[in-house]
């Protein structure tokens, strides 16, 4: 390509421009070379296929029933889940330069979002607790589906995944403190 450009342009003249040919472009990144997203999806996946074919570990089972062990595994999720919120906070805050540095380990630490999960519970439970499960995972699947992946860079699409993001981990928390409530109400 490069060599017939050099042949059209001959003597030093500049060429017409429709007579130059375009060097070859970069292929574009595909999702799967971003390494928080394989990591993310992975994790997911071996929870969805656990959690459809009911399987589980015994020896975590037998941890789970354990009051200390919830307990620990339930404080380890909510340090995870406040970590993650940084982001939110100093955007909010305006400090956009900060937030930009937080955003690769932001991404990459919540593709860990199914481990912290499982850690604490191997299933989706039920009733309210199958809604903060669910909306957990919409969580994580919004932020890991996110404008870098997707490569939509409308300005409509921007905003309202934003929105839907912080909306869920809102909600999330609404349901996380109603979960802590019940859990320490009823002991």
């Amino acid at each position: 390509m490069i060599l017939l450009n050099k042949l059209v342009i001959r003597g030093g003249k500049k060429p017409a421009p429709s007579t130059l040919i375009p060097a070859p472009c970069k292929p574009a990144k595909s999702a799967f070379s971003k390494g928080y997203f394989c990591l993310g999806l992975l994790l997911l996946t071996a929870f969805a296929l656990q959690e459809f074919f009911h399987l589980n570990w015994p020896w975590l089972a037998t941890l789970q029933t354990n009051d200390v062990y919830k307990q620990l595994s339930g404080f380890a999720l909510v340090g995870f889940l406040a970590y993650q919120w940084r982001c939110s906070i100093l955007r909010s805050r305006g400090l956009m330069q900060k937030a930009a540095k937080l955003l690769k380990r932001h991404k990459l630490i919540g593709a860990l979002a199914p481990l912290f999960f499982y850690a604490h519970a191997q299933h989706l439970g039920y009733a309210y607790l199958q809604a903060l499960s669910l909306i957990y995972f919409a969580l994580f699947i919004t932020g890991l589906c996110n404008v870098e992946i997707t490569r939509i860079y409308k300005q409509a699409f921007r905003k309202t995944w934003i929105t839907a993001h912080v909306g869920l981990a809102t909600a999330l928390l609404f349901l996380l403190g109603y979960h802590i409530f019940i859990s320490y109400a009823y002991q």
